[in-house]
């Protein structure tokens, strides 16, 4: 009789994420046994988005996509952009390893290998997709300035430009028509390094790009238009402006690989890293994986983090639903 695995998926954004996600994990973990999901799991699998899971007292795996750093004296293990080590608590998970990237990483592992025919293509100059606000502000200033040189094709619902006002259906074909793609980070933090690039580079064009100031330790810095290291916005446009204004530039740009190192990218693809780390967990068994401290403090800690969490949930909600309402009324966005 093959082993029950018994785990959940909480605290992710939204159903379509979390089923994705089981649905991974289950096929994952078929080496070790049978996997189901559970409401009295041996191992939950959490993301950022809630706090239920401060209610499972189990081996916790926090997997994090946006701009956090893991509390080891809640989850066991976490997985994140961060470039860090923590004995076997810890793996750095680029972008494009994470569930749902095979198309972008795919396509930006070959970008620069097109035929002149694909380049000569981009009749347009550059795009500009996002659909949050609260972001740094030099991203929003970076667009308008920008556009001041040239008109800057925005596809997304923050400051949308295009005739029928609406969001791009596809990012990717979207961006293809483009010569340079925006890629501005919503913070600039080591080690945080969304899809703004990797989408970017998907599409062929040259990323301009502003956040992860350890950004070419995985993407090759011959290969975009890094504005980490500009004092000013006016800085940033005339660094665009120069490869804009010289072709020979640009088109040496476009056939540089997007990767510093495409064999390792290449290898954790084929290693699937982050399925191997879960893997390596759950074989443990329930309870050799578990790794937080059980003593007074922690639990102390724990209870303080939960009472928080609670607090959070009321006070972000509440100005959520009254900040979104503004904006619609406005114009600004267009739910």
């Amino acid at each position: 009789m093959r082993k029950k695995i018994k785990f959940d998926i909480i605290d992710f954004f939204g159903e379509d994420a979390r089923r994705m996600f089981a649905e991974r994990m289950i096929e994952a973990l078929k080496p070790l046994g049978e996997a189901e999901l559970s409401d009295d799991p041996d191992f939950v699998l959490c993301s950022c988005f809630g706090s239920s899971v401060y209610h499972y007292d189990c081996t916790r795996i926090l997997l994090l996509g946006e701009n956090l750093r893991p509390d080891f004296n809640v989850y066991d293990y976490a997985i994140s952009f961060d470039w860090m080590e923590y004995e076997d608590r810890f793996l750095h998970l680029p972008w494009y390893c994470l569930p749902g990237q095979e198309r972008v990483r795919a396509e930006a592992l070959r970008k620069h290998t097109y035929p002149d025919e694909y380049y000569r293509a981009k009749k347009n100059f550059c795009n500009y997709v996002v659909s949050n606000y609260g972001a740094n502000p030099i991203r929003e200033e970076m667009f308008h300035r920008l556009s001041e040189y040239q008109w800057v094709a925005s596809g997304g619902r923050s400051n949308n430009n295009l005739p029928d006002g609406k969001p791009v259906a596809d990012k990717l074909e979207f961006q293809r028509g483009y010569r340079f793609s925006l890629a501005f980070e919503n913070a600039q933090t080591t080690g945080y390094c969304t899809e703004k690039i990797l989408d970017a580079f998907a599409s062929g064009g040259v990323p301009v790009y502003w956040g992860d100031p350890a950004v070419t330790r995985i993407y090759n810095p011959e290969a975009f238009i890094n504005c980490n290291d500009c004092r000013t916005v006016q800085e940033m446009v005339e660094k665009v402006r120069a490869v804009e204004e010289d072709e020979a530039r640009w088109w040496y740009m476009v056939h540089q690989p997007a990767f510093v190192d495409p064999e390792l990218v290449q290898r954790q693809i084929d290693e699937d890293i982050l399925w191997a780390f879960i893997r390596g967990i759950v074989a443990q068994g329930p309870e050799a994986s578990r790794r937080r401290s059980p003593d007074f403090w922690s639990g102390k800690y724990e209870e303080n983090a939960r009472q928080v969490a609670r607090f959070q949930k009321q006070f972000w909600w509440k100005y959520y639903a009254k900040g979104e309402r503004f904006l619609v009324r406005k114009g600004i966005w267009k739910k």
